[in-house]
């Protein structure tokens, strides 16, 4: 919890504090799902109004709503501010219980009341600014955002919609499979915020600077990814397929990959398993012996392989320089006379490290 919205939860009448930690600690809105936060606005304790705005993730943007609870009746709704006045200015009789049943029916003693009521008004601020996009059919947003939905992939519920005085946001989540992604890397899941989701953002009338929005997990599997160039003449229904094979075209590589790493370090480790000192699903180091010189070989196999080898280490446990053991880092290995080519590197480690010349000598490496 950031400091801000620590010290806002904190200034709340006790009574009302349930309800914003629940906001904070479990609502996840919108396809981003990432956390809402707070800011200060007035807090008092003694009575009357306890304010303060919620800050909430939809499109590109950053809502921000004031939430009014009244100190001297605090089982009574809150009342809302919305930044947006045309969103719930006019509403009929029975909009509310039909729309907002947690609001209508507000539930003083469930600390999920509020994440209940800001889930339901979110899902009718989507439907005010898809109206406000069905009122203009002659435009190139209304019929991309149209036609995408035609697609089998793409439903309403995958596109967040948002319309300004000249321009029209579309955020899409994309069909991307991820299923698989955890087996490789579960570092970090502090700092993903949501299920690994790749979302493509998109605005009208300049479609053509597209932008992709991945989750931290999914960025720290695939790196930077280049967006293949939408032309203006282009369409969404075309180019939200394309883009999502591309994402799942690279977790396919990245998972096929990651098995040939797996199966090198395997058949390396079956074959030394005596001589292993450690290793992990990345890295192996082992330890040989050779005409009574002792070496370690340290083997890091990096998120690129086969494209680019490992990198292959040797350090001696008897020679230091400058306090730390002597090392050489080995140029690259081929991988079809692999225990011949240790064995040359270890025989001319072995010289430099003892300051003799080296000689053509091939010796065994096998424990």
């Amino acid at each position: 919890m950031s400091f801000e919205s620590f010290g806002v939860i904190n200034d709340l009448a006790p009574v009302f504090r349930p309800y914003v930690q629940n906001v904070y600690q479990d609502l996840k809105l919108g396809l981003c799902k990432t956390k809402v936060d707070f800011e200060r606005i007035s807090g008092n304790l003694e009575g009357g109004d306890c304010q303060l705005r919620i800050v909430l993730p939809y499109c590109s943007k950053k809502l921000k709503w004031e939430v009014i609870f009244d100190s001297t009746s605090p089982w009574f709704a809150p009342d809302f501010r919305f930044d947006d006045d045309t969103f719930l200015a006019k509403i009929e009789a029975n909009f509310l219980e039909e729309k907002v049943p947690s609001l209508f029916k507000w539930n003083e003693n469930d600390p999920k009341a509020l994440s209940d009521v800001l889930s339901e008004l979110i899902s009718l601020y989507k439907l005010h600014h898809i109206k406000k996009l069905n009122e203009d059919e002659s435009s190139r947003a209304y019929f991309e955002y149209s036609a995408l939905l035609g697609d089998a992939l793409t439903s309403e519920k995958d596109i967040e919609v948002w319309v300004g005085n000249h321009v029209v946001e579309f955020l899409i989540r994309l069909n991307v499979d991820t299923s698989r992604l955890p087996e490789l890397y579960c570092d970090g899941t502090e700092q993903n915020p949501a299920i690994d989701t790749a979302l493509l953002l998109v605005r009208y009338p300049n479609s053509t600077n597209a932008e992709l929005i991945m989750s931290p997990t999914l960025t720290n599997s695939l790196g930077n990814i280049n967006l293949p160039l939408m032309h203006q003449s282009g369409v969404l229904m075309d180019y939200v397929p394309m883009v999502t094979d591309l994402l799942n075209n690279k977790i396919r590589d990245l998972l096929n990959n990651e098995k040939l790493k797996r199966d090198l370090l395997a058949q390396l480790i079956v074959k030394y398993e005596g001589a292993v000192l450690e290793h992990d699903a990345n890295n192996a180091a082992f330890l040989f012996e050779m005409n009574n010189f002792h070496w370690i070989l340290q083997i890091d196999i990096g998120v690129k392989f086969p494209e680019k080898p490992p990198v292959l280490t040797l350090r001696s446990i008897y020679h230091c320089t400058k306090g730390k053991p002597m090392y050489k880092v080995l140029p690259s290995c081929p991988y079809n006379n692999f225990e011949g080519y240790i064995e040359q590197q270890v025989e001319i480690f072995k010289n430099e490290c003892m300051g003799t010349p080296s000689i053509n000598q091939l010796v065994s490496i096998d424990n």
